[in-house]
């Protein structure tokens, strides 16, 4: 299962990383219209009806009516993308399926599911609907696809006694993965941010730990676009997930990711004033628990550029889980801070919507 997951993230990565895949991802042709993409999708009666898990799905009226309306819904999407965006489409939606597979204990898909295992795939299923409808968005004047490496595979009974967990460990491991892709033609610039924002698995399926990544894409604009990623790793038996968080801030003209000296003047004193700024917030927001985060924790996080947001309404200075001070228990938070209260510090050339306005 990892060799395969391996084999379909270089496959789904291809047009993310060869400069060649330029023209042909910003097409529109009759391999993308409707027709094309609902027969790719539709695992019953079209190209996509193999497999005895097909089979099994399409014999379930329950699953067949939610399946048919994820394929609506991706075939509404496939309008807003290129050909190379609309078969990425098509791609992420068998491999998703098959994650369901294993994820809900079909390791065999020649057998039908169990009452649990039915339960399972519908709960499965109905939040794929969700996420079908929002697989492409248009934010800034870019049309951004979802992109995803979704993988399962089995816990053994090794793995499950080695955990700690024996029969109380979960059926599989899953790995899901998501980050955007700037659909279209394929400039420079944006297949520089492409490349930049791409995230690869950090574990591997054997190492019994379940592999989370989404994002939002909270400001794009011709000059920069940010992005905040969040993450999850849950290895079995572990006491607790590590959950973090993090931004990807991207010039757009230099196709490089921002750093400090784009946003603040030099010698401005902008380090003092970020640190003040998120302690007296973070104290303010903990109140209740009496706790006063250490200013020198605070300052090494507040001053890093990749957990800084940039959007209309100012600079928000993100703090994972631990990187204030403050135990597990307090998790993580953020800080925003507005544009207006940045003005002195502001690097007077920096791209908007940082840019002091006249």
């Amino acid at each position: 299962m990892a060799m395969r997951g391996v084999g379909a993230i270089g496959v789904a990565m291809a047009c993310l990383t060869l400069a060649a895949c330029g023209d042909r991802a910003g097409s529109k042709t009759e391999a993308s219209s409707a027709e094309a993409i609902a027969a790719a999708l539709d695992i019953c009666e079209g190209e996509g009806a193999q497999g005895a898990f097909a089979r099994n799905v399409c014999e379930n009226r329950q699953l067949a009516a939610i399946d048919g309306q994820i394929r609506e819904a991706l075939v509404a999407e496939s309008a807003n993308v290129s050909d190379a965006g609309a078969q990425m489409l098509v791609q992420n939606q068998t491999r998703w399926r098959e994650a369901a597979r294993v994820s809900c204990g079909l390791l065999d898909a020649e057998t039908a599911p169990t009452l649990e295992q039915q339960s399972c795939l519908e709960q499965q299923f109905r939040a794929r609907l969700e996420d079908a409808q929002h697989a492409v968005q248009e934010v800034g004047g870019y049309t951004f696809q979802r992109m995803e490496l979704v993988d399962a595979a089995p816990v053994t009974a090794q793995i499950a006694e080695a955990s700690g967990l024996g029969d109380s460990a979960p059926v599989a491991i899953v790995r899901d993965i998501r980050f955007p892709r700037i659909d279209g033609q394929q400039t420079a610039a944006i297949q520089r941010f492409n490349d930049i924002v791409a995230r690869q698995p950090q574990r591997s399926l054997s190492d019994a730990t379940n592999e989370v990544v989404d994002y939002q894409i909270v400001f794009a604009g011709p000059e920069l676009i940010s992005v905040r990623f969040i993450s999850s790793e849950d290895t079995l038996g572990a006491a607790h997930p590590n959950n973090s968080v993090n931004a990807v801030t991207v010039l757009m003209s230099e196709g490089r990711e921002l750093t400090a000296s784009d946003v603040f003047r030099a010698d401005s004193g902008w380090e003092d004033f970020l640190t003040r700024r998120a302690v007296a917030s973070i104290t303010r927001d903990f109140a209740d628990y009496a706790f006063n985060p250490p200013e020198r924790d605070v300052r090494e996080t507040a001053t890093k550029p990749h957990l800084w947001l940039v959007s209309d309404s100012g600079l928000t200075v993100l703090f994972p889980p631990y990187s204030f001070g403050g135990p597990h228990a307090l998790g993580g938070t953020e800080v925003t801070i507005p544009w207006a209260e940045l003005r002195e510090y502001l690097n007077p050339a920096a791209p908007a919507p940082i840019r002091p306005s006249a």
